[in-house]
């Protein structure tokens, strides 16, 4: 009796023990498959078609869906090691860039971007190029098939308590007919986002921040984020666009396809304590009048405008602060009226 309770007790034990090795198991291989849903990378053609990317388990998928058109497909998808980014269609609709890089993202990581290019008329995917560095963003030219994109020169952690994120950004320029890249500025800007060109190709617009003369930590500590106009053909007389004195920092923009009308993104309860949030303004460019678009309370993401200018889309997470992202796209017409929200399909069923 005796020989038979040792023999069920290490039984049990063992039983334990490998039931514990599995949940390793499985702990130890669901960080890059615990992902899923939508994220807040996306862009809409001059032909409506949203372009996504949702992940399952994952794996993430690059999806298109224009309800009027009966459009709902995945374009292209990858592994779950792998993540998508920045999908941004040309001026006329007609291709679809996107970005390929690593998930574990550290300094002893071989990085490996891929630049792909889906043709939406063919439905084929080609590489551009790849790259051993970090690209974050790409925009394609109004005037050709040239590629702008933001490429990073190191990915630290830049103080004890921060984070490790791409640094050291300039913008680049690729030429698919002559396989060349040129450097555009030599900046390398602690942060870069949203860029945009002029329409006609004569300037990149960057978020980053004001950091020029800024020496002391003090100065350092009050530098804002602002917009910039960069000419391509003089890119060291950049200029802020926008207010240079404005009090809140700006963060992502967009222009209306006239050019006319910014959307930018700023926080708008900077004076009352708790949770910050963000919502979206409109500045006229000619006369940079400012007014609050989004009344939401929450944090908006990510504008972008419809192909007619009337509508301004955007991404809405409504887990900001709480945990994991959870997006969600709405669109505002102009005069920030007739908010809707749009339900984007999770696959193609």
């Amino acid at each position: 009796m005796k020989k038979k309770s040792i023999i069920l007790l290490f039984s049990f034990i063992g039983g334990i023990t490998l039931l514990l090795i599995l949940l390793g198991l499985n702990l130890d291989k669901s960080e890059n498959e615990k992902q899923n849903g939508i994220t807040n990378q996306y862009d809409i053609s001059s032909q409506n078609t949203i372009a996504y990317v949702n992940y399952k388990d994952g794996k993430p998928s690059l999806m298109l869906y224009n309800k009027e058109k009966d459009i709902n497909a995945e374009a292209f998808s990858l592994d779950s090691s792998r993540m998508i980014l920045d999908p941004s269609f040309s001026y006329d609709g007609s291709l679809l860039s996107f970005i390929s890089t690593n998930k574990q993202q550290d300094e002893d990581t071989a990085f490996k971007t891929t630049i792909h290019i889906l043709d939406l008329s063919t439905k084929q995917v080609t590489d551009a190029f790849t790259e051993n560095e970090l690209i974050t963003e790409t925009e394609f030219s109004p005037v050709d098939d040239t590629l702008y994109y933001l490429r990073a020169g190191t990915f630290q952690n830049y103080s004890p308590i921060a984070s490790k994120r791409p640094h050291d950004l300039d913008v680049w320029s690729f030429n698919p007919a002559e396989g060349e890249h040129k450097q555009i500025t030599d900046l390398k800007s602690y942060s870069m986002h949203s860029l945009q060109l002029s329409p006609g190709e004569n300037s990149v617009f960057i978020q980053m921040d004001d950091d020029q003369g800024a020496d002391t930590p003090e100065e350092t500590f009050e530098v804002k984020q602002r917009i910039f106009e960069i000419p391509i053909d003089n890119p060291d007389s950049m200029k802020i666009a926008g207010d240079p004195d404005r009090k809140m920092d700006v963060f992502d923009f967009t222009f209306s396809p006239d050019g006319d009308t910014m959307i930018f993104q700023s926080i708008s309860n900077s004076d009352e304590g708790g949770t910050y949030e963000y919502e979206l303004y409109k500045m006229d460019v000619d006369s940079g009048e400012e007014a609050q678009l989004t009344h939401l309370g929450e944090y908006t993401d990510r504008p972008v405008f419809s192909a007619d200018g009337d509508r301004v889309y955007f991404m809405v997470d409504k887990r900001f602060a709480k945990g994991s992202p959870e997006y969600h796209l709405y669109s505002v017409k102009l005069n920030g009226k007739e908010i809707e929200k749009i339900e984007l399909p999770l696959s193609e069923d």
